[in-house]
């Protein structure tokens, strides 16, 4: 399903609500109006805003002082952006106990986006950064991770009702901002920098489990999930290729720090990833290289293997 098909199907007033993160990305503004129908931009007591009888969550609000971690946007030089931001619940595993963390989950599903704004001046005259709108790209150890959009792509998406003959009207412009988009998630998702070209040498360019040599398709995975510059270590990374790297981030293969082998999820053990259990992990020739076993079984601990 297109981006422009998962809007049509959202409500007017949905539709209309993004509408206004779309038309206020990048100003500062005091505390959202509702709109001529009533519908309510943002939350005051909670963080995370769900409209009654909404399926979705709307938006997400960082507050000044909160109680929780939420990290800085990362602005890319095309002006996308990507966001942390904590999950409603200090402990990660009480996730789903909130209505709120579930709504944002049915948003990634379904690849729902939803308005993001931050706080930028407290009370009495707090003010709010409109950082846009963005989709909800994963989930890690608390943190829901957005993906957000630059200012400057045509959505042609946003569609006043259903009926309108633009949403699917075949727009080469989207075609180049989206390629764009995604050349950037993809630099993005491989690694940038010194981690990944480290990992690269010290792994000879080979998949660590399969030893694949394609370049292009291995990943720089992180074994306790990106903190910051500290967790860039090579004895916190794994060189995997994409698809491997994505059940690694989640938990559905993982390591036993002992043998050095892989463990699969149950949920694998019927799959064309079977083979893989009990796999040998290829270690770098240089000792010191080595993935931490600390983080390994970390990494294990949290994983949906059964221990």
């Amino acid at each position: 399903m297109t981006f422009t098909e998962i809007i049509c199907q959202l409500s007017p007033s949905h539709q209309a609500a993004l509408q206004w993160f779309v038309d206020h990305q990048g100003q500062i503004v005091s505390w959202p109006e509702p709109l001529p129908d009533g519908t309510f931009l943002v939350n005051r007591p909670k963080g995370i805003h769900k409209p009654k009888g909404w399926k979705y969550a709307l938006s997400v609000r960082q507050t000044l002082n909160g109680p929780y971690a939420d990290q800085e946007p990362e602005v890319r030089s095309d002006g996308s952006w990507t966001y942390r931001y904590y999950q409603e619940q200090v402990d990660p595993a009480k996730r789903d106990k909130q209505f709120t963390n579930r709504a944002l989950l049915d948003c990634q599903d379904d690849n729902v986006p939803v308005g993001v704004l931050r706080q930028v001046k407290d009370k009495p005259s707090a003010r709010y950064n409109v950082l846009g709108v963005a989709i909800v790209r994963g989930w890690e150890n608390g943190f829901f991770l957005f993906e957000g959009f630059s200012p400057n792509v045509t959505f042609g998406s946003f569609p006043s009702n259903k009926g309108d003959s633009t949403a699917d009207r075949f727009l080469p412009s989207n075609v180049s901002d989206a390629r764009k988009w995604i050349n950037t998630s993809i630099v993005r998702r491989q690694g940038q920098g010194k981690f990944r070209f480290d990992l690269l040498e010290y792994y000879e360019r080979r998949c660590a489990i399969t030893g694949c040599d394609v370049v292009e398709a291995l990943e720089a995975a992180h074994i306790v999930p990106y903190l910051g510059e500290q967790t860039n270590v090579v004895q916190n990374g794994l060189l995997l290729r994409a698809d491997l790297h994505t059940l690694f981030d989640l938990g559905l293969i993982t390591v036993d720090s002992t043998t050095m082998t892989l463990l699969i999820a149950p949920s694998l053990r019927s799959s064309s990833y079977a083979d893989l259990a009990g796999k040998q992990l290829r270690l770098p020739k240089l000792s010191t290289a080595w993935p931490s076993k600390d983080a390994l079984d970390q990494h294990r601990s949290e994983s949906k293997v059964s221990l």
